[in-house]
């Protein structure tokens, strides 16, 4: 049987075409309402929901090419595409441009922003090494390579600033290491500096995560070089934390600090949230219908196309629509984790799991964001928010997920 017959079985029995037509339902309703969203905002002069329909496109072939990739190919060229990924990113930082998301100017209109495809290279990469290796978190190189594979564009992100997109690196670290059986201590180990870090500005809150980080050092029974290493990171980024506040970027200080209050600056870096709960909130159970909505076309709703696009639809179609974007979001996150249960192979499956901790993440920051719940981080909502390298990655990730299940039975 040729190769092509082969691949053509596997369509017709193993796509899962929930997954792809929940995907392809997010994308036409994300093109609907950015035409709603930009259609009557002088500010916005060229068709946005034309671009987006033609990135949709580009991103639909990326799909196909997707599908079509052998399991090995993505096993043998995981750390040369996160190479890439990488390269891209130091880069940007030297020739890009774009203020807080940078990107580099390829021609005319079209920009590459390489955070996006860093998120790809990223989940590759530590499936690769997970699954090729014999782990053992006891071992300082095994506890170190795959936090070092998110870390490097943690880092590189954070530095462009775009301390949003930073963030999904290391948050889609912990559901792949859980996935490939490290157990719950190793994880707690792994979030002891972000804890460090949050509980750092007073000793009643730091003396006891110090503490918890001790006996759990204690009872792991970790090599004496890897358990120093751990409670000297915990210590350092304690101390060093208030510092690091004093030199952010005032934006950053202000979306933090307006989470918690967005009303001690109603005006400034409190309007965004503000805006986007009266939106949702003026939803109702049924909206004020298409292209209908006060806060979209009256541009009281900021970034309206991009980061507040679930404020646009709620508002318009109200809770009713909100949900139905809920619902396909859980079918694509679904079916992505059964796909990752029924795959025989332990790269696929930490691959698929990566591929699905990005989109959940950037789903519950983004609409956490738009309700009030989280700070704005400026994370798009996925194959919905305007933006074409967003759009094609996560289009990428749904092609990679679906060609792994196609071949489910390899090893």
């Amino acid at each position: 049987m040729t190769r092509g017959k082969r691949l053509s079985r596997h369509f017709l029995r193993d796509f899962d075409h929930r997954l792809f037509w929940s995907a392809i339902g997010l994308i036409v309703i994300g093109i609907v309402f950015v035409y709603s969203a930009t259609v009557e905002n002088i500010q916005v002069a060229a068709p946005l929901h034309t671009r987006q329909a033609l990135w949709a496109l580009v991103g639909l072939t990326a799909i196909l090419v997707a599908i079509r990739l052998p399991l090995q190919f993505y096993y043998s060229t995981a750390y040369l595409i996160y190479g890439i990924a990488m390269l891209l990113l130091v880069g940007v930082l030297v020739v890009g441009g774009g203020g807080a998301e940078r990107w580099f100017n390829l021609a005319g209109a079209i920009r590459l922003q390489p955070s996006e495809p860093a998120k790809v290279a990223m989940v590759l990469a530590i499936a690769r090494y997970l699954s090729g290796h014999n782990v053992n978190f006891r071992r300082v190189r095994d506890f170190l390579i795959p936090v070092g594979l998110a870390g490097l564009p943690f880092l590189l992100v954070a530095r462009q600033p775009d301390l949003g997109t930073a963030l999904v690196f290391p948050a889609v670290l912990l559901p792949v290491l859980f996935w490939r059986g490290v157990p719950l201590w190793v994880i707690f180990l792994l979030c002891s500096p972000l804890l460090s870090v949050v509980t750092a500005f007073s000793p009643y809150t730091w003396g006891p995560m110090l503490i918890a980080v001790g006996v759990v050092v204690w009872k792991s029974r970790l090599r004496r070089e890897l358990a120093l290493l751990v409670v000297t990171v915990n210590i350092v980024l304690g101390a060093v934390t208030p510092t690091v506040w004093d030199n952010l970027h005032e934006y950053q200080r202000q979306r933090i600090l307006t989470f918690v209050d967005p009303q001690q600056d109603p005006l400034g870096a409190g309007y965004h949230v503000i805006q986007s709960t009266v939106a949702v909130g003026s939803g109702g159970l049924l909206g004020k219908g298409y292209l209908q909505g006060t806060q979209t076309k009256l541009n009281f709703l900021p970034a309206q196309h991009t980061d507040f696009m679930f404020s646009v639809i709620a508002e318009e179609t109200g809770l009713v629509g909100a949900l139905v974007v809920l619902l396909l979001f859980m079918g694509v996150l679904h079916r992505s984790l059964r796909a990752a249960v029924e795959v025989k192979n332990s790269f696929a499956g930490l691959v698929i799991i990566g591929a699905s901790a990005i989109i959940f993440t950037h789903v519950v920051v983004n609409i956490g964001m738009a309700l009030g719940l989280l700070p704005i981080t400026g994370l798009p909502l996925p194959f919905i928010s305007y933006g074409g390298s967003h759009l094609v990655s996560m289009m990428l990730l749904i092609g990679i997920v679906l060609g792994l299940r196609m071949r489910w039975v390899e090893y």
